[in-house]
């Protein structure tokens, strides 16, 4: 059974400085990447195993994937035994959207 992504307990996104957005903006430049944060359409996790079948792409390149998109807060992941559960963090995404705004309204501080 999947557990259910819930973001309670996790660190509050924080500041989009401009490291932070070029990071989350890096993980989301890529193809494939944004392939696998669009399959995360509700708040139900996927195991890696589900991420591999969907992209047609071999386990280890997912897997790279995977990891650049959790290291900049993009998804989470939760151990379950012998799985590894992805959750998509939301409130990350919301956040980088409300930085991208920002620039484009030139109120960010650079």
């Amino acid at each position: 059974h999947a557990p259910i992504c819930d973001e309670a307990g996790l660190p509050e996104p924080g500041p989009f400085d401009a490291d932070r957005l070029a990071q989350v903006a890096k993980a989301l430049g890529h193809p494939a990447r944004i392939n696998i944060v669009c399959q995360f359409d509700r708040d139900e996790s996927h195991f890696a195993q589900e991420i591999v079948g969907e992209c047609e792409l071999a386990q280890s390149t997912v897997s790279e994937h995977l990891r650049i998109l959790r290291e900049a807060g993009v998804l989470y992941s939760m151990k379950d035994g012998p799985r590894v559960w992805y959750c998509l963090r939301r409130s990350v995404l919301r956040a980088y959207a409300r930085a991208i705004e920002d620039l484009v309204w030139g109120s960010a501080a650079h």
